[in-house]
């Protein structure tokens, strides 16, 4: 038998051969039950932090597109003075 056969022999051995049956559900839940819940007010904070600077950047955006000038209105005065 020279070394092909025997990696070959191997190969096959290994396609048969299956990993062990394993039950890991009972230990993971147990684990699970026993781990502490993490805090919700670090990320509270941050979330509430977001919501301000959202609620401020609109602020700003909205007041700065309402008393924004026409980028137009130099090319057209004869019409302002037409309309009065």
């Amino acid at each position: 038998m020279d070394e092909l056969e025997a990696v070959e022999k191997l190969a096959r051995r290994a396609r048969r051969d299956g990993p062990p049956p394993m039950n890991v559900a009972s230990a993971v839940l147990a684990r699970l039950r026993a781990a502490r819940p993490t805090p919700i007010l670090p990320l509270a904070i941050v979330a509430a932090g977001a919501a301000i600077a959202a609620v401020l950047i609109v602020a700003i955006a909205a007041h700065a597109w309402m008393t924004g000038v026409d980028p137009q209105a130099a090319l057209f005065p004869t019409l302002e003075i037409a309309q009065l």
